[in-house]
């Protein structure tokens, strides 16, 4: 059975390796036309709710407000690389995405953690 604090590192470990993905596989030109249309959208608040929740567990003792910024500034962080990488204009509402898909991680987090203290 695992400890608390090796599960706590775990949800650290798997909100790194969701970071670190997104750069990697972000960088590529291509990534991008493998969600057309409102995939694209999704697979944004996906990804950055995914890593909201994952922070959430990995550094539970960060608020909530700050767990949202942090992933929301690792998007805006994001986007700018994008400039470079995909030789394209910044896109503001991928950031937009990003941040409203860091507070769906963050409130569904957050959900959970009151239905389970109700409990």
């Amino acid at each position: 059975m695992f400890t608390p604090a090796t599960v706590i590192k775990l949800y650290r470990a798997t909100a790194i390796l969701f970071i670190l993905t997104l750069f990697t596989v972000g960088s590529v030109p291509a990534t991008g036309q493998a969600f057309p249309g409102n995939s694209h959208w999704i697979a944004h608040l996906t990804a950055y709710a995914l890593i909201a929740f994952f922070c959430g567990l990995g550094w539970p003792n960060w608020r909530a407000v700050f767990i949202a910024l942090f992933v929301a500034t690792i998007g805006l962080v994001h986007e700018l690389t994008e400039i470079i990488t995909h030789a394209h204009p910044f896109e503001q509402n991928d950031v937009v995405i990003n941040a409203t898909g860091a507070l769906i991680g963050v409130l569904i987090l957050s959900i959970i953690r009151e239905f389970r203290l109700k409990n």
